[in-house]
């Protein structure tokens, strides 16, 4: 009866190889264990549990001071991207831009108006102030957010002084989080309190990272959008706020006409909550 040969090297570097991966396998652990157990003295790689999110960089755009008329939204849904606008509260328009830009598909936040700074600047209806007592802040707030449909999150409108005051943000946010609504953070001030006041309590938030039309013409708010790509495509993520302004509208469409804009995904900002 033949008996089979068995290529002795072959087999030898098989085990050999066997042995190799379970060194380094035992290895890996023992470098876990050890790291967890010097105090993480020796780094110990995330990727090892969880693997990078692989996908284009997401860039978020917020279009603010919706609710004084519809005409001033209408050159954004020409752009055809998904767009979030934060609708202010006890408008004209309120109620029937929220519904009107919900039935084209896009998302629907409140404008919260809070004090700023400036006296000579006026917040508008429904504004909540440092003065105000906490129950009028929770009356104020949960009115704002009763009023207006399809509500996915908040955002401030002016807020230079109330944000920096983190006992009121707290108390507006009571209301935010009871209402299962997230934050965003206008950062209308360095100074703000609210993006970390929203996380110490639980609420789920985020903050902006650019303003696009501080200057209104449609060159630099280009240039902005190209900033904010540039910044998304570096943190993986980016928010940018504009004002329902024909310019602002035009140049993010230029910006879309652009060859480097096709590698961004816009996204609705609840999508990167």
């Amino acid at each position: 009866m033949a008996t089979r040969k068995v290529d002795q090297p072959a087999a030898g570097r098989r085990k050999s190889r066997l042995r190799m991966d379970r060194r380094t396998f035992l290895a890996k652990i023992a470098g876990l264990l050890i790291g967890g157990w010097l105090n993480s003295r020796i780094p110990v790689s995330a990727e090892l549990f969880f693997p990078p999110i692989v996908g284009p960089p997401r860039i978020a755009l917020i279009i603010d001071d919706i609710g004084f008329n519809l005409r001033r939204t209408e050159p954004f849904l020409e752009a055809g991207i998904p767009i979030t606008f934060s609708v202010l509260p006890r408008l004209c328009w309120s109620v029937e831009s929220a519904l009107a830009l919900h039935d084209h598909g896009h998302e629907i936040m409140l404008h919260q108006p809070m004090e700023p700074f400036d006296t000579a600047l006026d917040p508008g209806p429904g504004a909540i102030f440092v003065s105000d007592r906490q129950e009028c802040i929770h009356q104020v707030v949960a009115e704002n957010i009763a009023a207006l449909p399809h509500l996915v999150g908040v955002n401030n409108h002016m807020g230079s002084k109330y944000t920096q005051q983190p006992k009121k943000m707290g108390q507006a946010l009571d209301v935010v989080k009871n209402c299962g609504l997230f934050f965003i953070d206008s950062l209308t001030t360095g100074h703000s309190t609210a993006y970390a006041c929203a996380r110490q309590m639980g609420v789920s938030a985020k903050q902006r990272d650019l303003f696009l039309d501080n200057q209104q013409d449609v060159a630099s708010v280009v240039r902005q959008m190209q900033r904010l790509r540039i910044r998304a495509q570096k943190r993986g993520s980016a928010i940018g706020i504009g004002h329902p302004r024909r310019n602002t509208a035009e140049a993010i469409i230029r910006f879309l006409d652009q060859p480097e804009s096709r590698d961004i995904a816009f996204v609705h900002i609840s999508q990167m909550i």
